[in-house]
């Protein structure tokens, strides 16, 4: 009888102790997912189309009297690298007005933007998050 506890106590710990190693392995494999996350949020590797519209917000209405509150903007990217240069974008104005830009996100984060409808008429502007070299 004193064979048969050990036997018991063993058909226990060892479900325990694989348990419990399998849980360590998927905690800390869940960690790195987290940092990996984070690192693309801070970092990204390409400018997203949301970017460039909230940036886009800032360049004046070309028509006078200028104003730079812009109430609504819409933005394509015709590249495909990291920066998806160049991007045309219509841009709307309390005037009603809906402004075509061709948009060059410059690799510091800044912007020009040349309205399409007068080519001299050009507006910059800055900071957006570009991706770094990996």
């Amino acid at each position: 009888m004193t064979t048969a506890a050990p036997a018991r106590a063993l058909l226990v710990l060892v479900p325990l102790v694989a348990a419990g190693f399998g849980g360590t392995i998927a905690g800390l494999a869940g960690r790195g997912a987290d940092d990996a996350f984070l690192l693309r949020q801070e970092n990204p590797s390409r400018v997203t189309k949301a970017s460039v519209e909230r940036l886009i917000l800032s360049a004046p209405d070309p028509n006078p009297p200028h104003p730079r509150a812009a109430t609504r903007s819409r933005c394509h990217p015709e590249g495909t690298r990291e920066l998806r240069n160049p991007w045309r974008c219509t841009v709307s104005y309390p005037s009603d007005d809906e402004v075509p830009f061709r948009v060059i996100i410059r690799p510091d984060g800044s912007y020009v933007a040349r309205y399409l409808e007068d080519d001299s008429a050009i507006a910059t502007g800055c900071c957006l998050r570009v991706p770094t070299p990996e």
